[in-house]
C-alpha cells in the first residue's frame, strides 16, 4: 500500500516518513517536461538555420530526448531500490 506525504513529514527529524519515493515521482515528471521543452527549442533553432538543420535536429533531438529520459529514469530507478532495500531489511529478525 502506498502512503502519501504531507508538509509535516518533510519537517519530521526522526524520519519516521520517507518523502524521496514520492519526491522522485514529481521530479521524473518535472525532467520530462524540461526535456521535451529543450527538444523543442532545438527544433526551433534548427530550423531558424534551414530546413536540413532542421530536420537533423529532430533526428538527433530526438535521440538527445530519449537518451536524457532513459539516464534520469535509471537514476531514479536506483534510488527507488534503495528505498526498497530498506524497506525489505525493515523485515529481518
Amino acid at each position: 500500500m502506498e502512503e502519501r506525504a504531507n508538509l509535516a513529514d518533510v519537517f519530521d527529524f526522526t524520519f519516521t516518513k520517507f518523502v524521496t519515493p514520492i519526491v522522485v515521482k514529481i521530479a521524473f515528471i518535472v525532467m520530462m517536461v524540461f526535456a521535451g521543452l529543450m527538444w523543442l527549442a532545438i527544433i526551433f533553432a534548427g530550423f531558424a538555420g534551414g530546413f536540413w538543420s532542421g530536420l537533423g535536429a529532430i533526428v538527433f533531438g530526438g535521440l538527445a530526448f530519449l537518451m536524457i529520459v532513459l539516464l534520469y529514469r535509471i537514476m531514479f530507478e536506483l534510488v527507488m531500490v534503495i528505498f526498497a532495500i530498506k524497506k525489505n531489511t525493515d523485515r529481518l529478525p
